[in-house]
């Protein structure tokens, strides 16, 4: 967006002063006016400098946003093409396919089409000799096939089993008058989520203090201007973000398979969660003490999968003790190894008495060329889940703190892979419930009519993160005991 140009966003708290801060150039109006915009904006520059909410920061932040009329949002999946089925009931015959013999397989599909070659785990092959025909022993379809390899002694050593893998390779036919076959395709998936609506409401006394929170923020056309908003209004919005945040990473549905919600408010409305990260990640692992080679083999399953990749990106997502495991596992593999460089002082700062340890591994390049970059959330070290999480038997911190939640942050198709869904002209809401005051920045067009020796402010927003690709991002937990 042109709003995220420039950079050079900051905030500063100072006194309210009638003749610069005036309602026009308050943050409330802006956020009334331009919310899709100054949402982003202000996530960037509050991202930056609390850093208590990384994913909106490299979401929302970095410009990574949808807005959309709906509360909810669809999109197609196209998952890795099905090419191998499983054997349904075991063929306990003995010596199967000798001597050029037929055998029969009972797969739980039609899907493998007839004159086709299939391969089992073992590099066994067999033709498929006619038409499938149904089970007759229950479910299933049952498949003729005989050995390619014309050896008289030659039998089926595996592959008959429940379960055993098989996959098509080609179609050979016979020499002249052969009939035309059939080919499999497969179409992508839909994938539909809803967004939540997260507010948060203050409430002040008619003795407000005066101080403000004043924004330098880039324009659109080039330049910059200063917005402005109370300073404890700014400290309420960051726990807004935070608590925002809090929904991205744990959302979970409140509505079924069918998008029927049974929770209701008191006012018969239903409340619609979204799923958060942490339940859109369909893989997950454990482990006890990381090392290297757990490292490896995670992050080359991870980017195996990511073969439709573009600017390929993976974010892992950690608490301090994650930061911790993830520095240990990779100096511990450094340590054990001969080839590390002698002579070196990347760990060692100063000289004589004066010396200081540094250097701590936040970024690890996969063999595959692959780079993974360490991002730390502080939810996952002081948050609501952290505090109410099982400790470390070690260290006492939280396990939570030990999470470590790889996000596959890579481009499909020109798309970002994790990005913000919000509800147009809902991005960010603010108002006020004015009473014996009325807080700065609010015009009486804004404001709502009450008794109290005080005011109200409220903010709203409906919106949610989406992960396109669930199948590329992995949640391992630590289970120390």
């Amino acid at each position: 967006m042109a709003t995220q140009q420039g950079a050079n966003i900051q905030v500063q708290k100072t006194f309210y002063n009638d003749s610069q801060m005036t309602d026009m150039n308050s943050l409330a109006n802006a956020l009334l006016s331009k919310p899709t915009e100054l949402s982003p904006i202000i996530t960037h520059l509050a991202g930056r400098d609390d850093k208590r909410f990384p994913l909106s920061f490299l979401t929302e932040g970095a410009g990574n946003t949808k807005s959309i009329d709906r509360m909810e949002y669809e999109y197609r999946v196209q998952t890795h093409r099905l090419r191998t089925r499983p054997v349904a009931v075991t063929n306990s015959t003995a010596n199967l396919g000798i001597g050029g013999s037929t055998f029969t397989l009972v797969f739980p599909d039609k899907r493998f089409i007839k004159d086709y070659v299939l391969v089992n785990s073992k590099g066994e092959k067999a033709r498929i000799m006619q038409e499938p025909v149904p089970y007759s022993g229950g479910s299933g379809w049952e498949y003729t096939l005989q050995l390619t390899n014309p050896a008289a002694t030659t039998v089926l050593t595996g592959g008959f089993t429940a379960g055993n893998l098989w996959a098509p390779l080609y179609a050979p036919v016979g020499v002249d008058f052969s009939r035309g076959n059939a080919s499999n395709w497969q179409s992508p998936g839909k994938v539909r989520n809803k967004i939540t609506t997260v507010r948060k409401s203050y409430h002040m006394s008619g003795n407000a203090k005066d101080f403000v929170a004043e924004f330098t923020l880039p324009k659109a056309g080039g330049g910059t201007t200063k917005l402005w908003m109370d300073y404890e209004e700014y400290q309420h919005m960051l726990d807004f973000k935070e608590e925002c945040e809090m929904y991205y990473w744990y959302g979970e549905k409140s509505y079924d398979a069918n998008g029927h919600t049974y929770m209701k408010d008191e006012n018969g409305q239903p409340v619609i969660i979204g799923p958060g990260v942490l339940e859109q990640i369909v893989n997950t692992d454990t482990y006890s003490t990381l090392t290297e080679t757990k490292l490896k083999n995670t992050i080359g399953d991870l980017f195996y999968q990511m073969t439709d990749a573009n600017q390929k990106q993976v974010t892992l997502y950690t608490g301090t003790g994650g930061l911790r495991e993830f520095d240990e596992a990779l100096k511990s593999h450094f340590s054990s190894n001969t080839f590390k460089v002698g002579g070196e002082t990347r760990f060692i700062t100063g000289s004589g008495r004066n010396l200081g340890l540094t250097g701590y591994f936040t970024t690890y390049e996969h063999v595959d060329g692959h780079v993974v970059n360490v991002v730390k959330s502080p939810l996952f070290d002081h948050g609501p889940v952290a505090q109410a999480r099982d400790r470390h038997p070690v260290t006492g911190y939280s396990l939570e703190s030990y999470r470590m939640v790889f996000v596959d942050q890579s481009n499909y198709d020109g798309q970002p892979n994790l990005h913000m869904i919000a509800k147009q002209g809902r991005e960010m809401l603010r108002w006020c419930v004015a009473g014996s005051v009325v807080p700065r920045g609010f015009s009486s067009t804004m404001a709502r009519a009450s008794d109290v020796d005080g005011a109200s402010v409220h903010m709203l927003k409906t919106g949610g993160v989406c992960l396109r690709r669930f199948d590329t991002s992995l949640d391992l937990q630590c289970v120390a005991a």
